[in-house]
This record gives C-alpha cells, sequence and structure tokens, in this order.
C-alpha cells in the first residue's frame, strides 16, 4: 500500500482511533513514522499507546511520501502493509 492511498483510507475515521498493527497474538502499537531506503517505515511496540489517528496521518501526510510503499517493523521482521480493518476505536493495519 503508497501513503496517498493510506491517507485517503483513514481520512473517513474518527480523529481519535488508535493506530495498530495486527499482529498475532498481541497487537502492536504505532509509535513512530522513518523514512528511509524510498519506504516508509512504522515504527511499533507492545507496551505504549499507539499514535492517534491524526497524529498518524499528519506525520505521513507530506507530498514527498505519497508514492513510498509502508513497512512495519517488529524485532528484526520487516513486512508490507496492503490494507486495514476497524475494530471498535482500533484501525488494525496489516
Amino acid at each position: 500500500m503508497r501513503v496517498i492511498d493510506l491517507i485517503l483510507l483513514l481520512s473517513d475515521f474518527n480523529k481519535n482511533n488508535r493506530i495498530l498493527i495486527e499482529n498475532s497474538p498481541d497487537n502492536l502499537a504505532v509509535v513512530d513514522v522513518n523514512s528511509n531506503n524510498n519506504q516508509i517505515v512504522l515504527e511499533t511496540s507492545s507496551k505504549l499507546n499507539g499514535l492517534k489517528n491524526w497524529e498518524f496521518i499528519l506525520m505521513i501526510n507530506k507530498p514527498e511520501f505519497y508514492s513510498l510503499p509502508v513497512f512495519f517493523t517488529h524485532k528484526k521482521n520487516h513486512q508490507q502493509l496492503f490494507g486495514f480493518r476497524v475494530a471498535g476505536d482500533q484501525l488494525l493495519l496489516g
């Protein structure tokens, strides 16, 4: 998924929804966004509260990021995001 696609999809949801990565057995909170090697990498944590939807969109809404693919890392695991689903007041990226 590209950044611009993710921004467009997330903009319809509540600005205070938490952004999480769907990961078995526990979901991971998105805590930071980094840009490197022509990709956006979401930093995750299992111990911290995640970013809210408005904070996340603010961090990735930059014209130079629009065409970049989105990945996440957790314990040296590096995967690309392909979509998301809504669970209660959480947006689960996966």
